[in-house]
């Protein structure tokens, strides 16, 4: 399955929603939905930014957990947070 941004923005938006429902760290939250508009905004492939093995880490507001989500996504077409 084909993963494209728009995907995985909607995944972050759905895990900021899950951990807002929890409660989580609000800073927490705000990243993943930070993440998600920058993620729905790139105009660049993020599939084909993980094959060429760039550092997504290098995108602003994207972290070692967010990168390692993004490259989950992107390789087994799914987020095993979910």
């Amino acid at each position: 399955m084909a993963v494209h941004n728009a995907d995985i923005a909607a995944i972050f938006e759905k895990i900021a929603d899950l951990l807002e429902i929890e409660d989580a760290n609000p800073f927490r939250v705000r990243a993943y939905r930070n993440a998600a508009r920058l993620v729905q905004g790139l105009t660049h492939d993020l599939k084909a930014m993980v094959e060429a093995g760039e550092d997504l880490t290098e995108l602003p507001g994207i972290g070692e957990d967010l990168a390692k989500k993004i490259i989950e996504m992107v390789t087994t077409g799914h987020c095993s947070f979910l």
